[in-house]
């Protein structure tokens, strides 16, 4: 069965939805999204999706943990059995990620779910502040849909 992923945001979002192939071949979709505050040239908030077929022999808390390396990466001092990975609920799934602070100092978290069975979705999101991005991932969490597609 395949997907067909969707995000809907409320006015004032700017988004976009490309379709693309992952590197087995498998679609891919990716949602760029930000809230632009024009007073201050920056975005209020930051949204990244990239949404499709879970890659074979892994699970989203191992695609959270890989992302936690590229991103993060681990100290030499950190413990040898150190998980850095956090489990929050999310849409009535298992979410598996991490807060960190972006280049600009604005919190951030990253969220793998495996939102059907075998389909992984994978939520960066930014915010200027906490508040910000706790009420962001609650937007996400109630917004984002995935709709089974005859394939």
């Amino acid at each position: 069965m395949a997907y067909n992923f969707t995000l809907e945001l409320p006015e004032g979002w700017e988004k976009e939805v490309s379709r693309e192939k992952d590197p087995e071949g498998n679609a891919l979709t990716h949602f760029s999204c930000h809230l632009p505050d024009d007073e201050a040239r920056t975005d209020l908030a930051e949204i990244e999706i990239f949404a499709g077929k879970m890659p074979s022999d892994t699970t989203a808390a191992d695609e959270a943990l890989a992302n936690y390396a590229d991103i993060v990466g681990f100290d030499d001092d950190d413990p040898e059995d150190y998980d850095p990975i956090t489990e929050w609920p999310f849409a009535g799934k298992k979410a598996y990620g991490f807060e960190a602070l972006c280049e600009d100092d604005s919190p951030m978290r990253l969220m793998c779910v495996e939102i059907k069975s075998g389909y992984l979705a994978l939520f960066s999101i930014c915010a200027k502040d906490d508040e910000t991005l706790v009420d962001t991932v609650q937007l996400v969490e109630r917004n984002f849909r995935a709709k089974a597609t005859e394939k």
